[in-house]
């Protein structure tokens, strides 16, 4: 589960037990929710919590330095959850698109390459999404078989092999196949293959 806001049902499922990890991009609900208690003590009962930000936030630490740690709720020696910190890349270090509150999208080009081991957002995706097509190749249970039949053929630049965010982005707007033609909106879409 990811989102810019991790929803009451959400919570309730990882303090339940049925959420099992949690993917934490652009957010900090650890200290930034109406209930950030709640949302800690549900991080606490994860399997596994994966959280990609410029710095260490207090959703990757809770388990160690909460007030609940304080409290005695969340026992850092017995706490379940194994937390990944992957440093992201700023956003001046990757190319792309961005929505801002308006629903305004915009294009940004690239200032600098992103330093040691910070990855973006797409970069991260892209070779995630890779990895489980390749291990889950020659399954044959029917679960796996979206993964599978994606599309994941993007073309990759430089050292990083950072997939091509301008290539991405004409993948969800649609074009036609056989002159790369934009599409103009999603009316032109067609079920023939053709778009």
């Amino acid at each position: 589960l990811t989102g810019s806001h991790s929803t009451y049902e959400t919570v309730l499922a990882q303090i339940q037990g049925a959420c099992k990890g949690y993917f934490l991009f652009g957010q900090n609900p650890a200290v930034g929710s109406a209930n950030a208690r709640m949302q800690r003590l549900g991080m606490a009962n994860l399997d596994w919590l994966v959280v990609r930000d410029l710095v260490m936030i207090e959703s990757a630490t809770f388990w160690k330095d909460s007030p609940e740690v304080q409290t005695g709720e969340i026992a850092p020696e017995r706490c379940r959850t194994e937390v990944f910190f992957m440093p992201a890349a700023s956003h001046v270090e990757k190319e792309g698109t961005f929505t801002q509150t308006q629903r305004l999208l915009q294009w940004r080009e690239k200032a600098l390459d992103p330093p040691a081991e910070c990855r973006s957002d797409l970069w991260f995706f892209y070779h995630l999404g890779a990895r489980l097509k390749q291990r889950l190749a020659a399954s044959t249970l029917p679960r796996d078989r979206a993964v599978q039949d994606l599309a994941w053929d993007y073309p990759t630049e430089g050292d990083l092999r950072e997939p091509s965010a301008e290539a991405v982005l004409r993948e969800i707007n649609g074009y036609e196949v056989a002159t790369g033609r934009p599409l103009a909106g999603f009316s032109e879409l067609k079920a023939d293959g053709s778009t």
